[in-house]
């Protein structure tokens, strides 16, 4: 009985396949460990992370859609901020009264509250600021400009570049105050000279002046070879038509000061070609003759006429009296120019 007992479980162990599994080898009999069921622990643990993130998840995933829609809205709301300014700015545009972006006001202006000259006055603008145009509208007499405050009117007080100080305005010219620096040379040689009572202190005596009927070509040379007579303008056709004038006469000079010279002096005198012209004889002999510049004055070039006076009594240390010189300062102060005409 034992023998078949032992034949029947030999074969049985032949027969079964073995037990792969780690229980099979460490025997049926060994216990499951304890720990076995606290394998949901981690899945409960995971659950309830898996809670916890959950509202991180929906915060941050609405702080996403936020940030995505932010430029969406911004778009929206520049939209509708361009859709409201169009009109203005298409108004400002087709208007173009005032293409510029800034303006300065010089003067006390109106600040109205309509581009127009019937609308309320908002202020006023005080000289000498800047603003910042915003627009500009043609209206029935001004171009208005927007500045924000309101609306001002472009007048002269208004431009858009910053305006210049003013040079400070000269006085009216005086009488001896004149631009041409020439004359103004004149003026201060003619300062220069003394003034004094004309002074007979010899006998006058034209021989002592003399001078060689030979200077007349080199006076005809020195105006370019024409036989002219700048007192009167007068070109004539020979120099027998003429005669040598002094500019200032002999017994003028005489009496100026050439009383008290020696001879050769006046000698030099007589002959000097700045001393020296052309005149008809009715001028040289009976118009003019011994008169100074307060009893005479030539109708043409009296500005050159009175800057060779000037320049002879100068030259030869001759007095002035007070007559001739306010004469000559009368003449120079209207002359723009020295020249022969």
């Amino acid at each position: 009985m034992i023998l078949l007992v032992i034949a029947a479980s030999v074969v049985f162990a032949i027969i079964s396949p073995p037990d792969p599994s780690p229980r099979a080898r460490v025997g049926r009999s060994a216990p499951r460990p304890a720990s076995t069921p606290a394998r949901a622990a981690p899945e409960a643990a995971s659950g309830a992370a898996e809670r916890d993130a959950a509202p991180a998840r929906e915060v941050k995933g609405t702080g996403a859609a936020e940030r995505d829609a932010a430029p969406a809205r911004e778009a929206e709301e520049s939209g509708a901020t361009e859709r409201d300014a169009a009109p203005a700015r298409r108004e400002a545009e087709e208007s173009g009264c005032f293409p510029h972006r800034q303006a300065w006001v010089n003067n006390n202006m109106n600040i109205r509250q309509r581009p127009s000259t019937s609308a309320a006055i908002l202020g006023n603008t005080p000289p000498g600021e800047r603003y910042k145009v915003f627009g500009s509208r043609q209206g029935d007499v001004y171009c208005w400009i927007d500045i924000d405050l309101g609306w001002i009117a472009v007048t002269r007080f208004v431009s858009a570049h910053e305006p210049q100080a003013r040079a400070p305005t000269p006085p009216p010219a005086s009488a001896a105050t004149v631009i041409n620096a020439a004359v103004q040379q004149a003026l201060h040689r003619l300062n220069r000279l003394v003034v004094a009572p004309e002074n007979r202190c010899s006998p006058y005596d034209s021989d002592d002046y003399p001078y060689p009927q030979s200077v007349e070509a080199r006076i005809v040379s020195g105006m370019g070879g024409r036989v002219y007579g700048p007192y009167s303008g007068t070109t004539f056709g020979s120099t027998r038509d003429t005669d040598i004038e002094h500019i200032v006469a002999r017994s003028e000079a005489h009496d100026s000061g050439l009383c008290g010279a020696n001879q050769q002096g006046r000698k030099t005198f007589a002959r000097d070609l700045l001393n020296l012209t052309l005149a008809s004889p009715s001028v040289n002999r009976h118009q003019k003759s011994g008169k100074d510049f307060a009893e005479w004055r030539p109708k043409l070039n009296k500005c050159w006429f009175a800057d060779r006076v000037i320049k002879v009594k100068a030259k030869y240390s001759l007095t002035i009296d007070s007559r001739e010189k306010a004469a000559l300062e009368r003449t120079l102060a209207a002359c723009s120019s020295l020249d022969m005409q």
